[in-house]
């Protein structure tokens, strides 16, 4: 089964629970595909099957700079891409205005293009407190109910 795990980091903390991500998806047999979520184009995302996105929050709420390109291109699009699968962990700091800001609207688009979210969506209040938990379930959901997609 195929993962492909897109992420955007500020200080490195978004990339680091991706890469755990990938080596526990390596583990269980996974075929993984890890990189910026600014190396993907809409039409090349459109093409993906299960994804998983994590992203740091930026600023006032806003997406990484490796991520703004793609969250342009996504946050424009009317298409529908309802045979994606996805699980998102959005980081942030409950001190600041927008907390887990690019997460939510990452999430919220995605929903609205009729994407199927497999897990509810982790929220990381300054640290990395709960990714290691949910990448377990997020995996074995995928495992467990979209093996044959």
């Amino acid at each position: 089964m195929k993962l492909d795990i897109l992420y955007a980091t500020q200080t490195g903390n978004a990339e680091e629970v991706a890469l755990n991500l990938s080596s526990l998806a390596k583990n269980q047999g996974f075929i993984v595909n890890i990189d910026e979520m600014n190396n993907y184009t809409i039409d090349q995302f459109r093409k993906l099957k299960n994804v998983a996105i994590v992203t740091s929050t930026y600023g006032k709420g806003e997406v990484p700079e490796m991520g703004v390109e793609f969250w342009k291109d996504l946050e424009t699009s009317k298409i529908k891409i309802s045979k994606l699968k996805y699980g998102l962990i959005a980081l942030g700091d409950r001190s600041h205005e927008i907390f887990c800001g690019a997460g939510k609207a990452i999430s919220k688009k995605l929903d609205e293009l009729d994407s199927k979210k497999v897990i509810e969506n982790l929220e990381c209040d300054g640290d990395t407190e709960g990714t290691q938990e949910w990448s377990v379930k997020f995996l074995d959901i995928l495992k467990s109910k979209y093996q044959n997609d």
